[in-house]
């Protein structure tokens, strides 16, 4: 129990550690800075800063879940979010504070460059990668039909760690396919998820002429591990329903659970330390042309659009038609919250989230 418990904390240092080599370089920590002042001394020694404060708090984390009680995983989890929030919004402050006063944008020539193309050609979807994380509800919905008529009228509807059942229900459509009902439910998510992904305006960098390029990888390579991680999910709700049915021994699955959902996640890592935020850490070889200067004019730089990033985080701009924005801290995507609609899509998460819970725990 106590590996299960300190994966997540462990997941979200190795993730508080990563995060400031995969945003872009012109925009530590949620604030638009020139390239040429990406590694000024208060940013570097944010960067530093953070880091070690964030590897402190995921050692303490750590000793919490060993020697804590049963509340110690959520505590330890909780707190260490809480750490990394704090230092982040520190250094926000200071970098922001420290851009003002020095005038880093004070007499340059601020562009917002954009490419059609990634609208009207955008990447195809990878119908190939969708094919398992579709077959295996497919799998359990024939399992499923097959084995109800034989499934005794009391199934057990939550397990131990030790896989023991400790929870029944009576036999019904809710109690039997509730796992089926959530892989359908992500399915459908994950692969929509992955058509808005490759479908998402890039924000591209004046100061990156490779940037169009950047993000068509980025987002193919999003679209595709965002179906693998679908594919692993739903391999991990087969198994959930295969216990439920009395199909296969408790503690075989107990041990392969685990194993599957950190195998979606490891790869979801791998392909994020690669590519970074945007691609910015994919290495394409020497740009072929640029956006120079034009005649004793500066280059251009990228537009400082602080004022609709509140705290770097949440992106509010009325006059952007855009529903989903680029994250500025973080790898993926965002909402932006002057648009009507994102209001309407998190009202709606939250009635899925709500009605699978419900689903779930039917007849319990």
């Amino acid at each position: 129990m106590t590996g299960v418990t300190l994966f997540p904390v462990l997941l979200i240092g190795v993730v508080h550690w990563l995060i400031p080599s995969l945003v872009p370089p012109t925009v530590p920590f949620g604030v638009r800075v020139p390239l040429d002042q990406a590694h000024v001394p208060v940013i570097d020694a944010w960067r530093r800063r953070y880091r070690v404060g964030t590897a402190g708090a995921t050692a303490a984390a750590v000793a919490v879940v060993l020697l804590g009680g049963p509340v110690a995983g959520p505590i330890a989890v909780t707190a260490l979010l809480a750490v990394g929030l704090v230092l982040y919004l520190a250094a926000h402050r200071a970098i922001r504070e420290t851009k003002t006063s020095e005038g880093w944008f004070a007499g340059r020539r601020q562009v917002t460059v954009v490419d059609t193309s990634l609208r009207t050609d955008p990447e195809p979807y990878p119908w190939r990668w969708a094919l398992l994380s579709f077959v295996v509800p497919l799998v359990t919905v024939l399992i499923g039909l097959l084995e109800y008529p034989r499934l005794p009228d009391r199934l057990p509807t939550h397990f131990t760690m030790s896989g023991h059942p400790d929870r029944f229900a009576d036999r019904s459509i809710g109690s039997a396919f509730g796992p089926l009902i959530t892989q359908i439910t992500l399915t459908v998510l994950m692969a929509a998820l992955a058509w808005a992904v490759l479908r998402s305006r890039a924000r591209l960098d004046a100061e990156d002429p490779q940037a169009a390029t950047r993000h068509r990888r980025f987002v193919s390579a999003m679209a595709r591990v965002l179906l693998a991680l679908s594919a692993c999910l739903n391999l991990t709700f087969l198994l959930a329903a295969l216990q439920t049915w009395r199909l296969v021994e408790a503690g075989p699955v107990v041990a392969v659970v685990p194993a599957v959902t950190m195998l979606g996640v490891a790869v979801l890592l791998i392909v994020v330390v690669r590519t970074g935020q945007g691609g910015s850490r994919l290495h394409l070889g020497p740009a072929r042309d640029g956006l120079p200067g034009i005649g004793r004019r500066p280059a251009p730089v990228n537009q400082d659009d602080d004022r609709f990033y509140r705290w770097g985080l949440v992106y509010y701009n009325r006059d952007d038609p855009a529903l989903f924005v680029s994250k500025r801290f973080g790898v993926g995507w965002t909402l932006n919250m002057a648009r009507p609609l994102s209001w309407v899509l998190l009202g709606a998460t939250l009635v899925l989230i709500t009605m699978s819970s419900l689903i779930g725990s039917l007849g319990r």
